[in-house]
């Protein structure tokens, strides 16, 4: 078992980090346990806890870094689109895409946490990183539909649960509940009617 002098405080950091996303890859985020962990990593447990309150605040780190990953994501998948509704329809896209390249991430991502508690305060870095991810959105409407500012920010959240729900959907084997086989083709027809009196304008 590797020492606490194996590894500086950040590289520690680090490596629990790297493990438990590793570890949640390969058998989901129930599997995720302080004793699994420290397996990984080569150290005990109590280690985890020098850096970490509870395993909760392990699974908040690695969700704050998904976010990150997403946010770049959606920005590589737009960099190359024309300011128009092309734009728009490459950024829904690559949030399904991200889901599905991704699922044991995403499914994280939006999972309780492990203690059920509802409650719980995300950290201000991790509500930040949302933000982030939302004003992407509200600044593409804007951008490429001419989404006014005063509907910008409610259409944004709108947009993005619609996604949301239509991921769902896909990873669960679902979407043809809703007559559909593509989740592309719903997000189409989403884009087309609901955004149909920004794209006529």
């Amino acid at each position: 078992m590797a020492r606490r002098k194996d590894h500086t405080s950040d590289e520690l950091k680090r490596l629990i980090l790297q493990s438990a996303e590793k570890l949640i890859h390969a058998k989901g985020l129930n599997n995720l346990t302080a004793r699994a962990l420290a397996k990984a990593i080569g150290y005990t447990p109590g280690t985890i806890y020098n850096f970490y309150r509870d395993m909760d605040a392990v699974v908040g780190d690695i969700n704050y870094t998904t976010l990150g990953r997403l946010h770049a994501f959606c920005e590589e998948r737009m960099k190359k689109r024309p300011a128009d509704f092309s734009r728009v329809r490459a950024l829904a896209y690559a949030y399904v895409d991200f889901a599905h390249d991704n699922v044991r991430a995403w499914e994280t991502l939006y999972s309780n946490t492990r203690k059920g508690d509802r409650k719980t305060r995300l950290p201000q870095h991790y509500q930040d990183r949302l933000v982030e991810l939302f004003d992407l959105i509200e600044k593409t409407l804007q951008e490429c539909l001419k989404v006014p500012v005063v509907h910008s920010r409610a259409t944004a959240r709108l947009l993005w649960a619609c996604l949301h729900g239509i991921t769902v959907l896909t990873l669960d084997g679902r979407l043809s509940l809703a007559g559909v086989e593509r989740p592309h083709d719903m997000i189409d027809n989403l884009l087309a009617n609901y955004l149909a009196a920004y794209l006529k304008s």
